[in-house]
């Protein structure tokens, strides 16, 4: 018996006081932010950075899936097979099976003209008149949605990346795109070329504003006080500079 009891404590002595809980977060491409582009095929850039950070200020264990479509990221907070997301835009009210949590604001999506074309752009009203390359699956600013669904079908030709709409508007084939600027930058580093063949143009802010950019933790999780603990971290990344040093000008600080 009393070698029973010492085992006992030995065991219990060497576990955890407080074991961490673990979160999967279900990762998917987004140039600039998060790339599998090594021989591991596992996420790098300034989002892990930056939940690797929350996770050790939270108190949280991250465990990062491997590349995802970002639809089925969305299905599999629903069904609780994984826990979060990072990057996701609120439309409306949101889903009712995710929990928000704001962690900063995106640029608003730019548009991307011949480099010879001139136009410039103040208001939103403009794009009805042209003809719109837009990255397939990727959705719009609430303002510009409001226009885009207004026009016919043929005017918006949906493209698999980044690369294919700034080429279509290189080549003409199209009026402009209509792309988020953190993903234009990181192309144009890999294709420097383009950039003589491409202008940008935004919108005035006081139009088109930025959009929150949220955590989506999944309600499956049942963890209001790890969800506090997130907020609570966010802020004080925030306040420390730990997000802007982190991320630079990808993302706007919130608090």
């Amino acid at each position: 018996m009393l070698r029973l009891l010492l085992l006992l404590a030995c065991i219990a002595a060497a576990l955890p006081l407080h074991a961490s809980q673990l979160l999967k977060w279900c990762a998917w491409e987004f140039p600039g932010s998060v790339s599998f582009d090594n021989p591991a095929k596992e996420a790098q850039g300034v989002t892990v950075d930056f939940m690797h950070e929350l996770a050790k200020r939270a108190g949280f264990e991250l465990v990062i899936s491997k590349a995802t479509p970002p639809g089925r990221c969305i299905k599999e907070l629903g069904d609780g097979s994984s826990d979060l997301v990072v990057g996701i835009i609120k439309t409306g009210d949101g889903r009712e099976d995710i929990d928000y949590i704001p962690y900063g604001a995106r640029h608003p999506d730019r548009v991307y003209l011949a480099a010879d074309d001139n136009r410039k752009l103040e208001q939103v009203t403009e794009l009805s008149t042209m003809t719109l390359a837009a990255i397939r699956n990727f959705g719009f600013h609430p303002d510009v949605t409001v226009v885009i669904e207004a026009m016919p079908p043929q005017q918006i030709i949906r493209v698999n990346s980044v690369y294919s709409a700034l080429e279509v508007v290189a080549k003409k084939r199209v009026t402009a795109a209509l792309l988020p600027p953190t993903l234009v930058s990181a192309v144009l580093q890999k294709h420097p070329g383009l950039n003589a063949q491409i202008r940008e143009v935004s919108f005035p802010v006081s139009i088109v504003k930025p959009q929150r950019a949220y955590i989506g933790l999944s309600k499956h999780c049942q963890c209001p006080q790890l969800a506090a603990a997130i907020q609570t971290s966010l802020q004080q990344m925030t306040a420390d500079g730990s997000i802007k040093a982190i991320f630079g000008d990808i993302i706007i600080p919130l608090f």
